[in-house]
């Protein structure tokens, strides 16, 4: 069975992601090499375009295998200020680690992406235990600073790999193995993409 209401919802939603993530890479227009004409965005955003319109429609299609995400908010009036920290430290170390390469705050999503590949690569091994992981350290560990600065870390730095995940879990093994590597491949062109414009 198949739901165009969900598929469309996904994409939208996902899109949504992808106009700031562009928008993000614009902030560094005027750093971006002499040679770059926005090939390299352009191609970012189709790649990025193209495995979104294959996940929504992931998405919309029901399956035997059910996944439910335990989803509750993770922003809330006593871990705003964990949260900004956390976004003031990784902003600061990133901007100065990899200013010759990648500027702040483009940087960030180049630090995300990577971080996510790692994570890609270890979910087409055990794809249960990487959303488990992330639920336990974002959903269900208890309040205090130590676990709200990791919350709001793995929030920036690991978000992407588990909302396809999440999709990806429900479908058989082997389509799931083959998105999974399709995945990867989509976050490696956009890694080296990142770092042609600069």
């Amino acid at each position: 069975m198949f739901s165009i209401k969900k598929t469309c919802y996904f994409w939208i939603r996902s899109n949504a992601v992808l106009l700031l993530i562009a928008a993000l890479l614009l902030t560094n227009l005027s750093c971006w090499n002499k040679y770059e004409n926005g090939i390299s965005l352009f191609l970012f955003e189709l790649f990025s375009e193209c495995f979104l319109i294959l996940l929504s429609l992931m998405y919309g299609t029901k399956t035997k295998k059910q996944f439910t995400s335990p989803r509750k908010r993770i922003l809330k009036k006593s871990n705003v200020i964990q949260g900004i920290l956390v976004f003031l430290f990784i902003s600061i170390f990133f901007s100065y680690a990899l200013n010759d390469m990648v500027p702040f705050p483009s940087s960030l999503l180049y630090i995300s992406l990577t971080v996510n590949l790692i994570m890609a690569i270890y979910s087409l091994i055990a794809p249960s235990w990487v959303i488990k992981i992330y639920e336990y350290n974002i959903y269900e560990v208890p309040n205090g600073w130590i676990s709200d600065l990791l919350r709001f870390f793995l929030f920036f730095a690991w978000s992407v790999n588990y909302e396809v995940q999440v999709v990806l879990y429900r479908l058989p093994f082997l389509l799931q193995r083959l998105m999974g590597i399709i995945f990867i491949f989509v976050l490696l062109i956009n890694i080296f993409l990142i770092s042609s414009m600069f």
